[in-house]
């Protein structure tokens, strides 16, 4: 694997560390986002709520706002139609607490997975609509490009509001009041990159202001902060730019998450053993809460992690958590043979092109867990890779891309092929009617050939600063505290050692599949974990390079700097 030092002009560093006053690693890291004036940089550092801008600034959320409202006031029932991943199921629990708060109790329905398929669907609504007569559907996280379904809706009467933040695939429908801001012109403003969670938080802000300036007591009673926990949820969740707005909610949603979880959030928190007497980070949702949730939609069950996250009785929070850890591991014994399975055809099939396409029937073919195992090919095989499987006549199931490709532009370009698809352009969904699989992954794979031809990039790593092994410390931990949370466009920073020998053999830990090893520092020695690196243990006796993630060891009542390892090298002899 390529490393690649990022360069920062020296004087620059140094001008922004002097007006900052902090360290000249905080100013490289800061300049490295593009932040070179004392202004962005310290709004970066100190984001604050206030810097949220006015909710009736995104493109149709008044229209959207007093819609919802006009139902509050008439009593109208709603139905509330979400998705099965954590944005969608955040975004259901969101708007149902809302329009609960104002005395109102909304169905909510989340599709099935394997019955019924993505989005906003007569099978869905037909569902929602069994219980009783329905004046208003609100879609979330779906919507925008149902175009069918909201001409069935218009012609019963019914109004339709869709907030949803996936990108149009052809025209749509006049009749639907939809707060999607990829339908305006607003390129370079915050809420382009809102998930759904983020504008469900736009508008539950909208609603209470709204309902403010009429008086409405309720709405006095009321603060959007209570929904920032959930918005967090589904913004790490669904790995949107971690910049502006979304920075801002994920911050200070994890910070409520910390100190006022809702029963529901506190159930699951306490299940995943968070140590609540540290700050929680963003793997501490993409890897401990946003897994139980998916694994509920994945294993066709969402409403079991709707429900908890509604949940007001502790009792039957621990019940439902319980059921929630129980698909979890179900989930992952799935994933972990599918896995296995995939990357074996994925190598027979697939190694001389630039894209993979696996389709599978039998039972082990679980249509929920297909994107997971997508995103493990792409990340091990540096392609892009979709994963299907077999239901009814038709292959269902998800892409993952890597840096350069656009899985969207793909699609489109076999989209005759496909009887539904969509997405982001590193992850898509999609159905291909088995008569014309052959013809599909011909297609698909035909077509990346080519455009990516001289696009895929070899793997590389960006190491942020070369570090002494003396640089690491407790003041070091909480300055690139500052930059977090971390993940897409705010990546979390890598550092390097090197012409380092370790302090002592590297110890296996776990089932074997990892390891730790400690590296000298003066008198002491920092601690390090290498994970699922059980074949690429380093020498103890040779000078090697190491890339690696600072993190905070919790452990024993010990809170300690520790290495997480990305990558090493057999240190360069000097020139």
């Amino acid at each position: 694997m390529l490393w690649i030092e990022e360069q920062i002009d020296a004087p620059s560093v140094k001008d922004l560390s002097s007006e900052l006053g902090c360290s000249p690693l905080l100013s490289k890291l800061l300049l490295a986002r593009g932040l070179s004036s004392v202004e962005k940089a310290d709004s970066f550092l100190y984001p604050k709520l206030n810097h949220l801008t006015d909710p009736f600034k995104v493109p149709n959320l008044i229209n959207a706002c007093k819609r919802i409202c006009q139902s509050l006031e008439k009593k109208d029932k709603i139905l509330i139609v979400g998705d099965y991943d954590v944005d969608g199921i955040t975004s259901t629990v969101i708007v149902s607490t809302i329009i609960q708060a104002f005395g109102l109790v909304p169905h909510y329905v989340i599709p099935h997975r394997i019955e019924e398929g993505y989005g906003l669907t007569k099978d869905v609504l037909e569902r929602g609509m069994k219980r009783e007569k329905i004046d208003l559907v609100i879609a979330l996280d779906c919507g925008t490009n149902s175009f069918e379904e909201a001409s069935f809706l218009e012609e019963q009467g019914i109004d339709l509001v869709i907030i949803d933040h996936h990108q149009s695939k052809g025209n749509i429908h006049q009749y639907p009041t939809i707060l999607n801001p990829h339908l305006h012109d607003q390129e370079g403003t915050d809420w382009t990159n809102l998930c759904t969670a983020g504008l469900c938080f736009k508008l539950v802000h909208g609603i209470i202001k709204y309902l403010r300036e009429k008086k409405n007591e309720i709405a006095l009673t009321l603060s959007p902060k209570d929904y920032l926990s959930l918005t967090a949820l589904g913004t790490l969740a669904d790995m949107v730019p971690l910049e502006g707005e979304n920075r801002i909610l994920t911050k200070y949603g994890l910070k409520h998450l910390r100190h006022n979880p809702s029963v529901g959030l506190e159930t699951l928190i306490k299940l995943a053993k968070f140590d609540t007497r540290f700050p929680f980070d963003s793997e501490d949702i993409t890897f401990r809460i946003a897994p139980r949730i998916n694994a509920c939609g994945r294993l066709n069950q969402p409403e079991v992690a709707a429900q908890l996250l509604l949940c007001q009785d502790a009792a039957n929070a621990t019940k439902l958590a319980k059921k929630m850890d129980d698909f979890n591991e179900e989930r992952k014994s799935i994933e972990a043979k599918l896995t296995e399975t995939a990357h074996s055809l994925a190598e027979q099939k697939f190694a001389s092109s630039s894209a993979v396409v696996i389709a599978g029937e039998g039972k082990e073919w679980n249509p929920g867990v297909v994107g997971i195992v997508a995103g493990k090919l792409a990340n091990s095989l540096n392609k892009p890779c979709i994963v299907l499987a077999y239901d009814n006549g038709r292959y269902k199931g998800s892409g993952r891309g890597i840096a350069g490709i656009n899985l969207v532009k793909a699609l489109a370009s076999c989209s005759d092929l496909l009887e539904h698809w969509g997405g982001h352009p590193v992850a898509v969904g999609l159905t291909v009617c088995k008569t014309k699989i052959d013809d599909f992954i011909s297609a698909f794979t035909n077509f990346l050939d080519i455009d990516s031809n001289n696009q895929i990039q070899d793997p590389s790593l960006q190491i942020d600063a070369v570090l002494n092994a003396s640089d690491i410390d407790d003041e070091l931990l909480n300055e690139i505290g500052m930059i977090g949370p971390f993940g897409q466009e705010n990546r979390e920073p890598t550092f390097a050692l090197k012409e380092i020998i370790l302090d002592t053999k590297p110890r296996p830990v776990g089932n074997g599949e990892h390891f730790q090893f400690r590296v000298k520092n003066g008198d002491q020695s920092i601690a390090g974990i290498a994970w699922k690196m059980k074949d690429r243990i380093p020498p103890v006796h040779t000078k090697i390079d190491l890339a690696f993630r600072l993190k905070w060891n919790r452990w024993n009542n010990q809170n300690t700097p520790q290495m997480v390892l990305k990558d090493w090298k057999v240190s360069e002899e000097p020139k």
